[in-house]
């Protein structure tokens, strides 16, 4: 050795004594990496590391001691079977071109490139990694349960094609993951696979999709927009509860089941268009959405059964529609602290379970005139809601029965025949004719209308109207919410009419 070899050597070793990074790269046999990095450095303080030839599961338990390295590359390395003592995380054996369960668990180092040649990912494999990126190889066909969990500074991924099986919580706990493109050939999206990560905002999901799994994306609370696949079937329980989703589009797909709290808790979500053949709704699928601005009629098209507290705290739901739909029953807290005025029962409803109506501030009628029976009623079905003060109409047949059952009887409670036809107070010389036309009120006296009042059943004043000698008035109702109004009219002939009128 030349005296300038010399000088390259010492100044090396000075260099690496004042705690300069150093790259090394090392070629090993299975089992033979400690063997490697120590007979070249002091594997506590290498900061970046290349190996190439064949690691086994005895090799990963070393590199937990190389506590400083920050660059690990294994991309020219490939991965043997183990079979022999116990290692670290448990393993007597372990399979080839396998990165083991927990393999690089916790690993400080920040880039990563895994061995081009791997075909699974096992159990934990990377959790709680530090590495802001990895590139899954395309000959992976497996991830494992918890396979990238806990990476806090990971921020994007792409799970390849040929990756044909997913384990659990997978991507679950990445605060820090933004993009997700899921490329996998999978017909299920698994438990908790990217739950709880809070910036996530961009997914792409396979056309193979059939079922989103429980929890998948709960908790991601930057995700306003998701494309479903046509071949979604399942969404499972809670599977995009507490996420930033402002609008979700269910139609137009092979949807069958929404699973328990599957949307509950999303602050942002305005509008939901549900599929035709949505078929089982789970408790509390909308629970607690309070902008969500979607009608009864849409909700409950398909199904029988309104499930418990599905609509809870959703203030913005209207009631619309909801005549026309096969509901049998309303669950517990279902509809609490909805804010329509009006609400027209289905036909087909026979039951309404406990706190099911409860927190109406805002209702003043119940259209029940098309049921045949009185429903059956769990406790407190209307707590809080102004029952006096609202209208319940309901058939003639059944009106002794309303007004002798509990809860039911606390309501002001009417048939339709008690304003089937205008009520005159006063004889008039000849015919006073009034009738609907929509929201228009169109009224024909037997002389000139001079004025006339509009009120609504309590005697509130709605609005008056002076008329030009004309017997002849139109008045256009659609600004009041009542149904039922009191028309006070003055006529030239000196009368003054009162007409009681059902819209």
């Amino acid at each position: 050795m030349n005296l300038f070899s010399r000088f390259l050597i010492s100044a090396a070793a000075v260099a690496c004594g004042f705690g300069v990074a150093s790259a090394l790269t090392v070629s090993v046999l299975p089992g033979g990496l400690r063997q490697a990095v120590t007979a070249s450095t002091n594997p506590a303080t290498e900061t970046e590391l290349t190996v190439t030839g064949a690691l086994n599961a005895a090799d990963f338990d070393f590199l937990r001691e190389m506590t400083s390295l920050r660059l690990l590359d294994l991309s020219r390395a490939t991965v043997a079977a183990y079979s022999g003592a116990k290692t670290e995380t448990g393993l007597y054996e372990a399979k080839a071109n396998t990165l083991p369960d927990c393999a690089l668990m916790s690993g400080r180092f920040t880039t990563l490139a895994l061995p081009a040649g791997l075909t699974e990912i096992a159990d934990g494999a990377l959790g709680g990694c530090a590495a802001e990126a990895v590139v899954i190889p395309s000959s992976v066909t497996k991830i494992g349960h918890g396979a990238f969990s806990d990476m806090k500074n990971l921020r994007s991924v792409t799970i390849p094609a040929s990756v044909t099986s997913m384990g659990v919580m997978a991507f679950a706990d990445c605060p820090a993951l933004e993009s997700a493109v899921v490329n996998a050939a999978v017909d299920t999206l698994p438990v908790s696979t990217f739950r709880n990560c809070a910036a996530l905002s961009s997914v792409t999901l396979p056309a193979s999709l059939g079922v989103i799994g429980d929890r998948a994306f709960a908790g991601c609370s930057s995700l306003a927009a998701i494309q479903l696949p046509a071949s979604l079937s399942v969404i499972g329980d809670m599977a995009f509860a507490s996420t930033g989703l402002t609008a979700v589009d269910l139609s137009g797909r092979s949807l069958s089941v929404i699973g328990d709290w599957a949307f509950a808790g999303c602050p942002a979500l305005a509008t939901i268009a549900m599929g035709d053949g949505i078929s089982k709704v789970g408790v509390g699928a909308f629970f607690n959405d309070p902008v969500l601005a979607v009608s009864m009629g849409q909700l409950a098209a398909d199904i029988d059964r309104i499930p418990d507290f599905l609509l809870y705290g959703d203030h913005a739901v209207t009631a619309d529609g909801f005549e026309d739909t096969n509901v049998e029953s309303i669950g517990k807290y279902a509809l609490s602290g909805m804010t329509a005025k009006t609400i027209t029962l289905p036909a087909s409803l026979l039951s309404l379970d406990d706190n099911a109506i409860e927190r109406w501030a805002n209702l003043t009628e119940i259209d029940a005139k098309g049921l045949a029976a009185v429903p059956s009623l769990g406790e407190s079905v209307w707590e809080e809601t102004p029952q006096e003060a609202t209208v319940l109409y309901v058939p003639q047949a059944l009106f002794e029965t309303f007004k002798d059952t509990p809860q039911w009887q606390d309501f002001d409670v009417r048939t339709e025949t008690s304003f089937n036809n205008p009520i005159v107070t006063e004889e008039l010389a000849a015919p006073l004719r009034a009738s609907f036309d929509g929201m228009l009120l169109m009224v024909e006296a037997p002389c000139d209308i001079l004025a006339a009042q509009l009120y609504d059943i309590s005697g509130r004043c709605l609005t008056v109207s002076r008329a030009s000698a004309d017997p002849r008035l139109t008045l256009d109702t659609a600004p009041f919410d009542t149904r039922v109004f009191l028309l006070r009219l003055q006529l030239a002939d000196g009368s003054t009419p009162v007409l009681k009128l059902l819209r």
